[in-house]
């Protein structure tokens, strides 16, 4: 469980790198979502009280979007957009270009979370009343 898990981190995070936008675009948002989804399943598989499943995915779907948002930006402002000189004013820092983001990040996370509790709650569903004799609790 713990090396899929890797996996999917590590394949998400060169996704996010290999786009040079410095926000999180919507495809890269739609990568999120769907890597937090499979990882919320792949954590919540064992899980039978169906609060346990809701909390994980809800935490796993926000703070884990706030952090891949946060690495994409440090990681595009290092890669594609460093000062280069030829700017006409000031050039933007990485703690402006972050305090730009924060309300577009808190808003991606929100729809983060909610499409990643959205489909584990459907796949746990689908899991738990799939295999036989299991049952879920409240």
């Amino acid at each position: 469980m713990k090396k899929i898990i890797g996996l999917i981190v590590v394949i998400t995070t060169i996704l996010l790198f290999v786009t040079k936008s410095l926000y999180v675009e919507w495809a890269e948002l739609f990568i999120i979502i769907g890597s937090l989804s499979v990882i919320s399943i792949i954590f919540n598989k064992q899980q039978i009280r169906f609060s346990v499943i809701l909390g994980s995915s809800a935490i796993i779907g926000f703070l884990f979007c706030l952090v891949f948002g946060l690495i994409d930006l440090i990681a595009d402002h290092f890669m594609y957009f460093l000062p280069t000189g030829n700017e006409d004013g000031m050039p933007l820092t990485l703690g402006m270009k972050i305090n730009e983001y924060s309300d577009d990040l808190f808003v991606a996370s929100l729809i983060s979370m909610i499409s990643v509790l959205t489909i584990s709650i459907l796949a746990s569903l689908i899991l738990k009343f799939t295999t036989k004799n299991h049952k879920v609790g409240f």
